[in-house]
């Protein structure tokens, strides 16, 4: 490891704007790093102060801020000399302000899969241990993706989740499969659940009863007591079809494995969905520590659309039921606001209707047992256009829509739902677009970027675009717990004239958060939100 080290004296450069009497904005001192650094975090908290973790390549850099003014106090460059080129950035654990980063590296002489932890002093701007193993595994099964002409590596290996207190981690992965044919291969997934210290507290591997052929996963979770869980959806054959021809009904169920410490078996439950087609699905764990599954839900296989919310819960018995109503249709008088007149009568004629590309963002299960889901359209547009030589060429638009958001009270009742309208469009992935959800006792708070003209638009009126990477105005739109819904203007980008990536920013205490605005290519600024 090779370590350099830059202080940087410098005054506050720090700017206080907005319009929000709920929310401050505060910016600090500009900061520079390489083309191409990939930015990791911004993490610390009042009392300690700030970091920025950013990466490239071989070479990790640390820039520390003053947590009162934003003033940065120093920088370091630290070489990870012992990295190769298949080491990949995982994410940093804050575990009250107890901070760790995660990278992992596949070992090629010793074929092994290794994940390392970092103890990260934000106090001195420094790293304390910077090559504890905490797992190591045999060759995983990831995700391929390119690193150069023809040289890519493998991204996605491991998968993290915490318990609703956030006091015990779970690491899972899937062991990269012996034989190429899913039907002729079974499942073995690693468990490993670690406590705040980042101390295994346990940890085992698994076969799982279905083959790949049958069996997806879809979402890891853990409780209070350290359990693992994973929720699938499991194919009545290893064909795979997604509608029994003879009834209709789904081809398919989901079911809930249960990992213990003490068990080497497998725990698993099976999930009625009856006839609907399940969309997406999560698991969580609420305050009572009862593990709580929330999924959309069709009832159509082919158009792919989404009707409403299932809700179940997994017992004492290990057992599920419905949770509360269990099923929850959407009701098309919110759906129909913010479209076309045209669009508006479509969705009246069709008593079926179903909202398309609707994905689930964030889940809550409230302290007094209420349910909370924040869904956004988003989706992925191939289009073509003619260059001046009178040729086509192909491009990708990523589409981030507008967002649904929901309530289900402790009663069961359909509490209310609300549309946001907002429309971003951009071709360099996400970007500047998304949402950053915000809660507190009063309600929830969606920060994003969006256009001007959409600030008092009328419910018969559709959004205006926003364009990723060509300014924007900072919208918050706010429910409170009774459905009340309003919208502000906190500042304009191209006044300031600075970039920001609102889905990106990090809690670093129960009220701020913090960022980056980009200036250039290569220079920034932090940014924190206060939520007054």
């Amino acid at each position: 490891m090779k370590e350099i080290l830059l202080i940087i004296a410098c005054t506050s450069a720090t700017i206080v704007f907005g319009q929000s009497k709920k929310f401050q904005f505060k910016t600090g001192t500009e900061y520079g790093l390489p083309k191409k650094a990939e930015d990791l975090s911004f993490f610390g908290n009042d009392q300690d102060g700030i970091i920025n973790l950013s990466l490239k390549k071989e070479a990790l850099y640390i820039s520390r801020f003053n947590p009162k003014n934003l003033a940065q106090t120093g920088e370091k460059v630290i070489e990870l000399s012992d990295a190769t080129k298949n080491m990949n950035s995982e994410m940093v654990v804050d575990f009250n302000n107890n901070y760790f980063w995660l990278r992992s590296d596949w070992d090629k002489n010793a074929q092994k899969e290794i994940l390392y932890a970092t103890s990260i002093d934000v106090k001195n701007g420094r790293l304390s241990d910077l090559n504890q193993k905490i797992i190591e595994a045999p060759k995983l099964a990831g995700d391929p993706v390119m690193t150069g002409l023809y040289k890519y590596k493998k991204v996605n290996k491991f998968d993290f989740h915490f318990n609703a207190d956030h006091t015990k981690l779970l690491v899972s992965y899937r062991i990269a499969p012996e034989s190429k044919k899913d039907k002729n291969s079974f499942d073995k997934i690693g468990i490993h659940v670690f406590d705040e210290t980042l101390h295994k507290i346990w940890g085992s591997e698994f076969t799982m009863p279905y083959t790949e052929a049958r069996m997806d996963n879809a979402d890891f979770s853990i409780d209070s007591e350290g359990n693992a869980y994973l929720l699938a959806k499991v194919y009545d054959s290893d064909a795979r079809k997604e509608t029994d021809k003879a009834t209709g009904d789904p081809a398919y169920h989901l079911e809930v494995f249960k990992f213990t410490k003490d068990n080497e078996q497998v725990i698993h439950a099976v999930v009625s969905v009856d006839t609907y087609f399940i969309r997406e699905s999560t698991l969580i764990e609420n305050t009572l520590h009862d593990m709580i599954i929330a999924c959309t839900y069709s009832k159509n296989a082919k158009n792919k659309g989404t009707e409403g919310i299932f809700l179940g819960i997994l017992n004492t018995e290990g057992k599920v039921d419905g949770y509360l109503k269990g099923h929850y249709k959407f009701p098309v008088s919110e759906l129909e606001k913010f479209e076309s007149a045209r669009k508006r009568r479509k969705m009246e004629k069709n008593d079926d209707y179903e909202i398309p590309n609707l994905r689930v963002r964030d889940v809550a299960v409230e302290k007094d047992g209420s349910v909370f889901l924040a869904c956004e359209e988003y989706y992925i547009l191939q289009k073509s256009r003619m260059d001046g030589n009178g040729r086509f060429t192909y491009y990708t638009t990523y589409h981030y829509d507008d967002i649904l958001a929901t309530k289900i009270d402790a009663s069961g009742n359909f509490q209310w739902i609300k549309k946001i309208p907002k429309r971003q469009e951009g071709s360099r992935g996400r970007g500047t677009m998304g949402f950053k959800l915000i809660s507190d006792a009063t309600g929830y708070y969606f920060l994003y970027l969006d256009n001007l003209k959409n600030l008092r638009l009328a419910e018969d009126d559709t959004p205006a675009k926003h364009v990723d990477g060509l300014g924007g105005q900072v919208f918050v739109s706010k429910v409170d717990h009774n459905g009340n819904i309003s919208k502000e203007l906190v500042f304009n980008t191209r006044e300031e004239d600075i970039m920001i990536f609102p889905s990106e920013f990090t809690k670093i205490n129960g009220k701020q958060f913090i960022g980056r605005a980009k200036l250039k290519k290569t220079l920034f600024k932090p940014l924190l939100i206060t939520v007054n």
